[in-house]
């Protein structure tokens, strides 16, 4: 082999390893990307402001009946005081428990679900103790903040809350909260036979709580909401907030700034797309023209040679 073709066949190999090496360090990098991206699409369909256009408004509630009309099985909105908890409610009428898991309020495919009452519970929340369970996700979407309950100061601090249903506006007046296992049927219980049983449930619920309020008074004739969610620690841990339903309305304390649609990344760019998406496309870009740079380089050094 001549020393001529011996330079043209490293110059080839070297070509093929420069492109083999742009593809493998490109690749992961746009997967990365796309999971990125991915990942942003879920939290914003969970995000509170792609539904605060859908939210109750006085004296008609146009709005959420509206949303009612997509969907004839939204039949309630709650919302946490000093918190992002502000979502519609569903109940499944088909008895599937596990619709809202992965279906929006409108009644689409989501990753992030809704929150849903559980279907042994009435729509109109008219039981003794009716169960609403909702997606635990970061960024304080859904019922991710459920967990913060667990510190005693965020407990004392958000105590009201508000519960539309059957076109009226009820106060909630969240009086415990507990850790508990999601088979625990002393816990998730639903049939109560009179006031006695109610009674007890009620002492048990204070008896396994992690925080009380003792000046609250719930009493086996009032009706309760249990916020469910999961929680650290094991597979079937699960955080629950309880509140009394009033027909007294309770005053919003916190300054209310409407979250629209920022709450997965404050810091939006051009054309909607968050920040970190343009900087990891940038990254990409930059790493294509180091990569072209190295190739012409080495192509000149063979010229040279």
């Amino acid at each position: 082999m001549s020393e001529g073709t011996g330079r043209k066949v490293i110059r080839a190999i070297s070509t093929w390893l420069n492109r083999a090496l742009m593809v493998v360090l490109c690749l992961p990098l746009a997967m990365g990307c796309y999971a990125l991206w991915d990942s942003h699409v879920v939290y914003e369909r969970a995000n509170v402001g792609q539904w605060q256009p859908y939210k109750p408004t006085e004296p008609e509630p146009l709005s959420f009946w509206e949303l009612q009309r997509i969907n004839p099985e939204v039949c309630a909105w709650l919302s946490v005081y000093g918190t992002n908890i502000d979502y519609p409610v569903c109940r499944a009428a088909d008895g599937d428990q596990d619709k809202y898991l992965t279906a929006d309020a409108k009644g689409e495919y989501s990753l992030s679900g809704a929150l849903f009452v559980d279907v042994a519970n009435s729509a109109d929340f008219d039981d003794f103790a009716t169960i609403v369970y909702g997606h635990h996700m970061e960024n304080d979407v859904m019922f991710g903040q459920l967990t913060d309950f667990a510190d005693g100061e965020f407990f004392d601090e958000h105590r009201y809350g508000n519960l539309f249903v059957s076109d009226t506006n009820l106060g909630l007046d969240f009086f415990c909260y507990l850790d508990a296992d999601a088979y625990d049927r002393d816990i998730y219980r639903h049939a109560f036979s009179g006031p006695d049983e109610r009674t007890e449930y009620l002492d048990l619920l204070r008896k396994r709580a992690k925080h009380v309020r003792d000046d609250a008074r719930v009493s086996e004739s009032d009706h309760i909401v249990l916020l469910s969610t999961c929680a650290a620690g094991s597979t079937n841990a699960r955080a629950i907030l309880v509140g009394k339903v009033c027909q007294q309305r309770f005053k919003n304390p916190f300054v209310k700034v409407p979250n629209l649609g920022t709450g997965v990344d404050a810091r939006e760019g051009w054309l909607g797309v968050p920040v970190w998406c343009w900087a990891a496309l940038a990254a990409l870009v930059a790493l294509v023209i180091v990569l072209v740079w190295m190739r012409k380089t080495g192509k000149a050094t063979h010229t040279d040679g």
